[in-house]
């Protein structure tokens, strides 16, 4: 248990490092988009936050399984412990970023309603969804789609670790196939309209399973790993 709070400590280290420039350059962005509304009068531009928070946290899970389990393995952390403990900081960066997100999301709308109107439009799910509990449909739907593509993420380094390349690239080629099938991407699309009309939470249901599932498979893959 020792080497597993040490091992979180380490990466919380490393963590500070890339959340101070990722912070930095988004907020750099939003100003940026701010602006260039501003000078050129434009009439509307639109800005999201949290796609780019989706894409740091999956990469940030990505490099937990190519860069540190064959180091911590070596430490004498075990491999259930190493997924144990990498699920938990998934999860407490998970929460911590998407909160900074909500502030952040939460001072550009206040900005965009008393200084700037009129010039910039931040994507939030409770604008589409025309839902008033702002911030939690915001927080709650951000959340599970940023432990969805980490712990995705986190899958494809497990295979791309066990197995090699050719793994990763056949997992791929396997979930497009899937989703292209007729069946398959006619059913996503009516639960996304479904969810969207608030008649069903089916969508959000197998993404919710998805998070369940996926970190069992990677600690599977992982367990069988050679270091």
């Amino acid at each position: 248990m020792n080497q597993l709070v040490a091992k979180l400590r380490l990466h919380s280290s490393d963590l500070k490092k890339g959340m101070i420039i990722f912070w930095t350059v988004l907020v750099a962005i939003v100003v940026g988009f701010y602006s260039i509304a501003a000078l050129f009068d434009t009439p509307e531009m639109y800005v999201t936050t949290n796609v780019p928070l989706f894409v740091f946290m999956a990469i940030t899970a990505f490099k937990l399984v190519k860069d540190d389990f064959d180091y911590s393995i070596h430490l004498g952390l075990t491999r259930n412990k190493f997924v144990l403990g990498s699920l938990v900081y998934i999860l407490l960066v998970a929460i911590l970023f998407n909160l900074i997100n909500q502030l952040l999301l939460f001072i550009t709308i206040s900005t965009q309603e008393g200084v700037l109107p009129h010039f910039l439009t931040p994507f939030t799910w409770s604008a589409v969804l025309g839902d008033e509990a702002g911030f939690w449909t915001n927080f709650s739907l951000d959340f599970i789609l940023s432990m969805f593509f980490s712990f995705l993420l986190y899958f494809m380094a497990s295979l791309l670790f066990r197995f090699g390349q050719l793994a990763v690239y056949i997992a791929l080629l396997v979930m497009i196939l899937v989703v292209l099938i007729p069946t398959v991407h006619q059913e996503i699309f009516i639960s996304a309209a479904a969810f969207y009309q608030g008649t069903s939470l089916t969508l959000i249901w197998a993404l919710l399973s998805a998070v369940i599932i996926v970190p069992i498979l990677s600690l599977f893959t992982l367990s069988k790993a050679s270091v």
